[in-house]
């Protein structure tokens, strides 16, 4: 595949996996087109290899924003990295519904509607790669993160239908699943901490591990990819021995 003078849209990308995603795509060659909340560092900023539009995913006129920027600076899309994401603590008996609905707004809603808009291109193309990032808690279900683990769930089944949909399309579509990843994912969340024996857990891998998957992923054509391997254990330990698989985070809790 030819990276060199492709582009790419990558949400949240002020920091974490997105930041370490356009750091990767851009050594080589890639043009990118970044989006994350407004801040000191991150504003509004045109280059011959990055655009930048500083806004709110989930605002209907931020997401036009940069598509259109995307196309008037570099003319195509190649690649969609749905990055943004956000988290909320909370068991099922007593977490904030109101607060839920604002994560799914940013979790799955937004990148859905990101990308409808990139579709066109794509298909005109008749080639692209839609990334989304989403969680091994989206096929393990979390007690103390049950919404966060509802709005990966989510964004998984968009993964799969859309990419049934788009089959023959020349557009493929992959699922990212990290597991605990190095970033300031527990100083974003809406709401809530982790119980103490989660925020104890070391096994965790760094936001370059995740953006090399990414890489590697679209390099070779994947459907998924776990970060790190043995996410994939994890998930299937539910499916075949889901008693284990309780006993096992009864004692995170």
């Amino acid at each position: 595949m030819q990276w060199a003078g492709s582009v790419a849209i990558i949400t949240g990308a002020s920091e974490g996996i997105g930041a370490s995603c356009a750091r990767r795509l851009k050594q080589r060659g890639v043009r990118v087109s970044l989006n994350a909340l407004p801040a000191a560092e991150f504003a509004d900023r045109e280059s011959a290899d990055e655009v930048v539009t500083a806004g709110d995913i989930t605002d209907p006129d931020v997401r036009r924003r940069i598509v259109e920027r995307t196309l008037q600076s570099f003319g195509r899309i190649d690649y969609l990295i749905n990055n943004v994401g956000v988290g909320q603590y909370g068991y099922p008996s007593e977490v904030d519904t109101e607060i839920s609905k604002r994560m799914f707004d940013i979790n799955v809603f937004a990148p859905l509607a990101l990308t409808q808009l990139a579709l066109p291109t794509m298909r005109k193309q008749k080639s692209g790669v839609i990334v989304n990032i989403g969680s091994v808690g989206g096929k393990v279900s979390l007690p103390w993160a049950v919404m966060y683990c509802s709005t990966k769930w989510a964004l998984h089944c968009i993964d799969d239908s859309l990419r049934r949909e788009l089959r023959g399309a020349g557009i493929n579509v992959l699922k990212i699943c990290p597991g605990i990843v190095e970033t300031k994912f527990r100083d974003h969340v809406l709401a809530g901490k982790a119980p103490e024996p989660v925020g104890e857990i070391r096994r965790v891998v760094t936001p370059d591990q995740v953006a090399a998957g990414v890489v590697s992923g679209i390099e070779r054509n994947k459907r998924t990819v776990y970060i790190p391997k043995i996410g994939f254990a994890f998930t299937a330990l539910e499916a075949v021995a889901p008693w284990m698989m309780d006993r096992y985070l009864r004692g995170k809790m």
